[in-house]
């Protein structure tokens, strides 16, 4: 009752001390109508991608009323919020509600703040007003315009940090082995060709190339300059295709004698110097 308005305090205390605080009440006529929302608020709104935009409710009430703002679940959408309400054929969800002003003319307002909208932002919202009395709603629709930001689809490169390291380190090390055993076949297969010429020159004249046949008609080649004063002095490869030359021309009766290189021992010096160091020569010696 009306009697009843005034203020009450609290006072509790034990054996460490005590405490009080104060409440005012006040008793007021009970309301005998339901809120109305007045003027043309909420209106349909439009609204970019990642736009901001508003709905605002004024609900003129005797008491403070509860305003709350509801947004419609599309059909298919349900799984996506925790809770939701049924108001007549729809589903709704509850959206966060914001401070309620109190105005002069005794109306009430309240504001929804949408800020960087999405498209499952679009959609119809309500504004409800109620108090003991009743309830009033009204509905706007928000429409949210499509992004036009090109999409950035950029093929990423073959280069990308995104390869592991051995695949990064294994490619060229690839390429490498690949180049060096191309260029070690490349130096045998010229080293084979040489030997199959020199082996060519130690055939018999029947059954050498027509070339070197013609270089016998012509006469024996003249014999290799002496590697040293007293004796003729020839590798061991010169001097079995002089043999088998010899032997096709019918003898060696009149030929100089030849001797093969051959290798007949390697000898290792070492020499220590008064500063420490140490130096190792190593000598091969061959005879004639």
């Amino acid at each position: 009752m009306p009697e009843h308005s005034g203020k009450y305090t609290c006072h509790v205390s034990n054996r460490a001390g005590e405490i009080n605080a104060t409440y005012k009440v006040e008793v007021i006529q009970r309301t005998n109508s339901k809120p109305v929302l007045t003027g043309t608020h909420p209106v349909n709104t439009t609204v970019d991608y990642g736009g901001t935009t508003s709905f605002q409710c004024k609900v003129r009430s005797d008491v403070k009323p509860v305003i709350q703002w509801l947004k419609r679940v599309e059909p298919g959408d349900e799984d996506r919020f925790n809770s939701t309400i049924e108001v007549g054929d729809h589903r709704f969800v509850v959206l966060p509600a914001g401070e309620v002003w109190s105005r002069p003319d005794g109306s009430y307002l309240n504001k929804l703040l949408i800020t960087r909208a999405k498209e499952e932002d679009a959609g119809m919202y309500i504004c409800l007003g109620a108090n003991t009395m009743g309830f009033s709603f009204r509905s706007a629709y928000l429409t949210v315009l499509p992004d036009l930001k090109p999409q950035n689809n950029a093929v990423p490169t073959a280069t990308s940090p995104s390869l592991p390291w051995p695949v990064i380190i294994g490619i060229p090390a690839g390429v490498a082995f690949i180049l060096g055993t191309a260029l070690l076949w490349f130096c045998q297969s010229k080293r084979t060709c040489s030997s199959s010429s020199s082996s060519s020159s130690a055939l018999p004249a029947g059954q050498r190339p027509p070339a070197a046949a013609n270089r016998d008609r012509a006469g024996p080649a003249p014999p290799p300059q002496p590697a040293n004063g007293d004796k003729d002095c020839l590798s061991y490869e010169d001097y079995v295709a002089r043999q088998q030359l010899l032997l096709a021309q019918g003898g060696a009766a009149g030929a100089p004698k030849v001797y093969p290189k051959i290798y007949t021992d390697i000898h290792t010096h070492t020499h220590s110097h008064v500063d420490g160091k140490v130096h190792q020569h190593q000598h091969i010696h061959y005879q004639c």
